[in-house]
């Protein structure tokens, strides 16, 4: 079922899991994962994101009037309203942020 659905399974040995940004920028975002972003911030956010395409971190927290920026960040990477490259590096004030489709 999981192959017709088309995903698939691949075994990762722990050193493949650990190595590379991913495991560490998933941690820091998984701390906020009971926080969830108003509306006003999400529009703010998105608008902007929409008009510009991509901006980077620190230009998306002022966005974020309702909630502390970070957490508010977080949690609309976590719902996946935009999205944050994972494996570059870890997540910091250059990171580029995009409004995520589909």
């Amino acid at each position: 079922a999981v192959h017709e659905a088309g995903h698939r399974y691949a075994a990762a040995r722990s050193t493949q899991i650990n190595a590379g940004y991913r495991l560490q920028n998933a941690r820091d975002l998984l701390r906020y994962a009971r926080w969830h972003c108003p509306l006003g911030d999400r529009v703010r956010l998105l608008a902007a994101l929409e008009e510009v395409g991509s901006m980077t971190v620190a230009e998306c927290l002022p966005a974020f009037k309702e909630t502390p920026p970070i957490a508010g960040f977080a949690s609309l990477v976590l719902h996946r309203f935009i999205e944050v490259e994972l494996d570059e590096a870890r997540i910091g004030p250059e990171t580029t942020v995009r409004r995520r489709r589909g």
